[in-house]
This record gives structure tokens, C-alpha cells and sequence, in this order.
């Protein structure tokens, strides 16, 4: 992997980690407002101990792992890494739809 790479690779898990944490954040937010959580997975979560510990601690660490083996990832998986940030930041722009039209 090279140098440039591995800055990509860095940008791009500070960022999944940043806006997952935001998501976090807005997340309860909304939930407080009325919405529902739109992933079936989290949402029987949601009101438990169990999804910060996913959100807040289980994911962060995913991230850290990822980039302590990032040598061992490939370049390949380093390449597509741009999927989840684009998912998430896409997830942020709808955040912002629904604070602007909603509030």
C-alpha cells in the first residue's frame, strides 16, 4: 500500500468515525422528535445499553483494528473504503434536509 494510500485510507476512517458519531448524536435526536430508526438492526437496540456500546464504542474499534492491519487489508479494500465514507457523509446531507425542513 502505498504512502498516499494509507492518508487516503486514514481521511477516510476519521471520517466513518466522525460522522458515525454524529449519527449517534442525531440519531437520538430524532428519536425524541417522532422519527424511528430506519435500520432493522439497530433498531431493536435503540433504548438499550447496547447501541452506544455498537455506535460509541463497538464500531470505533472496528476502525482502529482496520487501520492497525492496514498493511494487511490490501490495496484493493483500501480502495473501495470511499463506499461507507460516501454512505455516511450522503446520511449527513439527509440529516441536514430534515433539520432544515423539520425544526
Amino acid at each position: 500500500m502505498s504512502e498516499k494510500q494509507k492518508g487516503l485510507l486514514f481521511w477516510h476512517l476519521i471520517g466513518i468515525g466522525t460522522f458515525n458519531m454524529v449519527d449517534y448524536i442525531l440519531t437520538l435526536e430524532f428519536l425524541d422528535n417522532g422519527f424511528y430508526e430506519a435500520n432493522p438492526f439497530l433498531a431493536s437496540m435503540i433504548r438499550t445499553y447496547e447501541f452506544p456500546m455498537v455506535k460509541l464504542v463497538l464500531i470505533p474499534l472496528l476502525l482502529v483494528a482496520l487501520w492497525q492491519h492496514k498493511d494487511r487489508i490490501g490495496d484493493m479494500l483500501a480502495r473501495i473504503f470511499w463506499i461507507p465514507f460516501l454512505g455516511y457523509f450522503s446520511l449527513m446531507v439527509y440529516y441536514r434536509f430534515l433539520i432544515i425542513n423539520f425544526t
